[in-house]
């Protein structure tokens, strides 16, 4: 079966998605196209389960498509089925010669080879070259694409940028050269863009620094806690331009943790600069087998600063970005640095800050009591705000439509309400949190509601307990979870 993903009442996506199906029937291969099942919990284990068995997927990458949160969330599903198995085979087509991707869905289709259709006569020849790839097991000729990776980060030299306190508090800590800052918040929130502005003004100060995503790493690198440990090091060695003797130093006999002391040791004493490593998405290392051995090494270069103040590790500081409550993970908080830290924790935007980038985006929205009214619906939440913004100032809806159709289907969120329906009916325990919280009773498990508090779908508020995150998470979810 063939899986053709696109982005819904675009154009001329829909063409080349008429033209794509067509032809395929045509030629004998059974087409999956979701527009006809029913949103809800059983569409959303559907989508995913006739992704994984597909034969093949046909992505059209149009500007508005590679934007679409749904759509990155199939082409994820598909590049993880991909790497397990080899199929389904992926076949992106960008549509347009001037279309440029962006943010997770360029990185994720990066190692793909591109088809490009720029106009209507190249739709025989796009025909062809999908049929022989399919019929032939041959590959799409790799043509020449401007991929520009920037993820959902904001950088902090935009002028969409929105400062919060937390910020000034980040600034701080990293100026005290402090040994641990722990940068907790739900997804979508803000951590990454924190934490890139965190870089730069490492960078301002002169200062050496390294960044590690754990969300770019594959599942099988956190099974083995040697390869992890090296792989850290190679990575710490290759940006900072050391010079290491891993073949005289790395030695069986000490083991990943005494290992990567050493490394970063030496690495440390190298220079007299201070030294900043960003670890971000650090929950990806909680269920790892060897989480408690990584995160105890890391409290160890903290105990190890305070033993020796003037020693090395005093000018060395970790910074690590994470969703989850640590707890939950961490046998020990008290062999952790989750206990003595610098604690950040990222809020969503008040009024004010909501008002502030509305003035960036051209003031779209006039009156204060609208904002308040789109406070009310989202929270403040700094995905979904940004979302609204740009939809009132680019006229594609008035501010009463986005209102009315805010928590439909095909709405101007659409796209992140269903992979957040699709999210939330992976595990059991997560939907039945969902139920709880959508009749107002107390949840039956406490890791379905902690994993619902770190994709920011549930909110937790001092003295009034756990509820969901927005008006529009209530709206959308009481309409499809049963």
């Amino acid at each position: 079966m063939v899986v053709l993903l696109y982005k819904r009442n675009a154009q001329p996506d829909d063409h080349l998605l008429a033209l794509l199906e067509q032809s395929l029937r045509d030629a004998g291969h059974p087409v999956f196209v979701d527009r006809h099942l029913k949103i809800g919990v059983e569409w959303a284990k559907a989508i995913e389960q006739t992704i994984r068995t597909a034969d093949a997927l046909v992505v059209l990458l149009s500007e508005s498509a590679w934007k679409s949160e749904m759509l990155e969330y199939e082409i994820e599903t598909a590049t993880d089925q991909f790497r397990k198995t080899g199929k389904p085979k992926i076949l992106p087509i960008l549509i347009g010669a001037d279309t440029k991707l962006e943010g997770a869905v360029a990185a994720q289709v990066g190692e793909f080879q591109f088809a490009v259709w720029k106009g209507p006569e190249d739709d025989e020849p796009i025909v062809a070259e999908v049929l022989a790839a399919l019929e032939d097991s041959a590959p799409i000729p790799k043509k020449v694409v401007p991929i520009e990776p920037a993820g959902g980060a904001v950088s902090a030299s935009s002028p969409f940028y929105t400062w919060r306190e937390t910020d000034a508090e980040f600034d701080a800590a990293l100026r005290n050269n402090e040994s641990i800052v722990l940068v907790k918040g739900p997804r979508q929130i803000g951590k990454t863009s924190l934490i890139g502005r965190g870089a730069l003004l490492v960078e301002e100060l002169g200062w050496r620094q390294a960044s590690t995503d754990f969300q770019t790493l594959s599942a099988s690198q956190f099974f083995y806690e040697d390869q992890f440990a090296r792989l850290l090091a190679a990575m710490l060695a290759r940006q900072t331009g050391f010079k290491y003797d891993f073949a005289g130093e790395w030695l069986e006999v000490f083991g990943p943790s005494v290992n990567l002391d050493n490394f970063l040791r030496a690495l440390l004493e190298d220079s007299e600069k201070p030294f900043v490593w960003f670890l971000d998405e650090a929950d990806r290392v909680f269920s790892a087998p060897f989480s408690g051995d990584f995160f105890g090494l890391v409290r160890s270069w903290h105990n190890a600063r305070a033993r020796d103040p003037k020693g090395p590790w005093s000018r060395f500081t970790v910074v690590i970005g994470y969703a989850t409550e640590a707890r939950l993970f961490i046998r020990d908080l008290n062999q952790s640095p989750f206990n003595v830290g610098r604690q950040i924790s990222l809020r969503n935007f008040t009024v004010e800050q909501t008002m502030d980038l509305n003035e960036k985006y051209g003031k779209p929205v006039e009156r204060r009591s609208d904002i308040e009214a789109l406070q009310f619906l989202l929270d403040g939440q700094p995905f979904l705000t940004r979302r609204a913004l740009e939809v009132l100032a680019s006229k594609k809806l008035t501010f009463g439509a986005l209102l009315e159709t805010a928590d439909q289907d095909d709405g101007p969120f659409g796209d992140h309400l269903k992979r957040m329906l699709i999210a939330v009916s992976h595990v059991p325990s997560v939907l039945a949190a969902v139920r709880s919280s959508l009749a107002m009773l107390p949840p039956a498990e406490a890791d379905g509601v902690e994993r619902l508090i770190a994709a920011g779908v549930l909110k937790e508020t001092p003295g009034q307990g756990v509820d969901l995150a927005c008006d529009l998470y209530a709206r959308y979810l009481a309409r499809h979870v049963r």
